[in-house]
């Protein structure tokens, strides 16, 4: 590994330890009860180093649902032969993690309490749209125009944020395995994924 390469891995490494820092002490605490002195110490940073990656605490907060954990290249080869819609099926299933669709929730209610949130968990959620709808139109390329892509997405999204702000009672699975993932959550995404092929040909 490049020393440019080990540069840019701790840096990510930095990101990530602060904006996890961030988001369990908005959790345990509110927040209204803490402040980038305590990010920076639960973290073990100093205040300069936040300073280097984030405008203030909402951002940190935010920021900790990152979308690098399933931007794994060598998996692309799997997108081969699928249409459009499926592509995506198979984007946001890899990115919305059982995990993360909790995280996203938490963030939505987070967000209730503490309204200026909002703007940053939209920047993070626009951040997943945005990769999975570059991906699938790199695929695609000319062959569907591109405002087809930006239809998809609005589409998939536009089913999954009212569970994640409690406008539609959607349990999500309690747990990581297989038998798990059976779940009413999946039964409602494999519902909207087959009423979006009926209109998405």
């Amino acid at each position: 590994m490049t020393e440019e390469n080990l540069r840019l891995k701790k840096k990510k490494a930095t990101r990530r330890e602060l904006s996890e820092a961030a988001f369990q002490l908005a959790v345990e605490r509110g927040i209204d009860n803490f402040v980038v002195e305590d990010i920076v110490n639960k973290a073990g940073y100093s205040r300069r180093t936040f300073a280097n990656y984030f405008s203030c605490k909402e951002e940190a907060i935010a920021s900790s649902l990152t979308i690098e954990d399933y931007q794994r290249k060598d998996e692309d080869r799997e997108l081969d032969g699928l249409s459009p819609l499926s592509t995506i099926e198979l984007l946001i299933e890899r990115s919305l993690t059982i995990e993360k669709l909790k995280r996203l929730k938490q963030l939505f209610s987070l967000s209730r309490s503490h309204p200026p949130l909002k703007l940053y968990v939209a920047g993070a959620i626009k951040e997943i749209q945005d990769d999975a709808r570059k991906r699938t139109s790199e695929n695609y390329g000319s062959e569907y125009p591109d405002a087809y892509y930006h239809l998809l997405i609005g589409a998939v999204f536009g089913a999954i944020m009212p569970i994640l702000d409690g406008s539609i009672e959607v349990p999500l699975p309690a747990g990581e395995s297989e038998s798990e993932h059976n779940s009413e959550f999946s039964e409602y995404m494999k519902t909207v994924f087959s009423k979006l092929r009926e209109g998405f040909q």
